[in-house]
């Protein structure tokens, strides 16, 4: 861990370890980043004593399920914590209805990998350089002294495969080998997790996924690529938000294509709006302009006024 990393780190160690009750919260829409982390925290501070809520307004998406630990998490709660921890979440506005009960807390924990210039929380763990917040997790873990299982192991491999595209983008890091090489000595199935969690798909989200694809748009010059899905083509389908998530990575692997882009309807009109880049193309630097952010080759915004943005 660097140096910044280490002394944030160090700071919600000992406010979990003062704690009778930690809240652990995911951001709504949930992918399998923040699926992934909140398991794998909830777990290990089971594991340490603690008494845990794990929550996520929108439940766990059914192709993440498998997961252990998914049995325990809860859409609601009232019983405030004595440590709140929201994983993988850029802004308080992506704990949707579940910000009420975190900010309740006498210690709050904000776990990301993404700086989008609205911290949040009495304590921030924030790791640019890492490629999913499990890898931070993972570090969190080790400071709490928990052992990590073959179950904790499976769930921050998920959120690592999940954000590194099945360990294909240009977010990894060297790091990143490094953590996955420890957790696969648990002795889980690396092939079998990367299947359920990343290849497997259900119909619906193939359908909506082929959908997506042909509904795309190109540039005169085949440079940049687009597609939009709306909330009427998720009712349709039977879809969800993250079904579509391989949408905008697709669009990138379509040749001269420099920069894709995925529009999806929230229920509230906004679109959220993934982007995808290769060829040095910081598309970070473009979600940074609507109050988003993300890597260098992946990033995401919201777009509350579509047509005018």
């Amino acid at each position: 861990m660097e140096k910044g990393l280490t002394a944030s780190v160090l700071k919600t160690v000992r406010a979990i370890g003062t704690a009778k009750k930690v809240l652990v919260v995911c951001h709504i829409n949930p992918d399998g980043d923040t699926i992934g982390c909140l398991l794998a925290l909830g777990l290990s501070l089971i594991q340490v004593g603690k008494k845990v809520t794990l929550l996520s307004q929108d439940g766990i998406p059914a192709r993440f399920q498998f997961l252990p630990g998914s049995d325990l998490v809860i859409s609601e709660s009232k019983e405030s914590a004595d440590v709140a921890i929201a994983v993988d979440c850029g802004s308080i506005t992506q704990l949707g209805n579940t910000k009420h009960i975190f900010l309740k807390a006498k210690t709050t924990v904000q776990v990301d990998h993404h700086d989008f210039g609205q911290l949040f929380g009495k304590i921030q763990v924030i790791e640019e350089e890492a490629s999913a917040v499990g890898e931070i997790v993972y570090e969190l873990i080790r400071a709490l002294g928990a052992k990590i299982t073959p179950n904790i192991a499976s769930c921050l491999l998920a959120s690592i495969i999940i954000d590194t595209g099945s360990f294909r983008f240009s977010n990894i890091r060297p790091k990143t080998f490094q953590i996955c090489g420890e957790l696969v000595k648990t002795g889980i199935n690396l092939q079998h997790l990367i299947e359920e969690s990343y290849w497997k798909k259900s119909q619906s989200t193939a359908r909506l996924s082929g959908y997506g694809l042909m509904k795309s748009e190109f540039s005169d010059d085949g440079a940049l690529a687009w597609s939009a899905v709306t909330q009427q083509d998720f009712s349709r389908f039977k879809a969800n938000l993250s079904d579509v998530d391989s949408v905008a990575d697709d669009l990138r692997g379509v040749e001269g294509v420099k920069i894709a882009v995925l529009f999806r309807e929230l229920p509230n009109g906004a679109f959220r709006t993934s982007l995808r880049s290769k060829y040095g193309i910081n598309v970070a630097n473009v979600a940074k302009l609507f109050g988003g952010g993300g890597h260098h080759n992946s990033a995401g915004c919201i777009l509350k006024n579509f047509k005018t943005e």
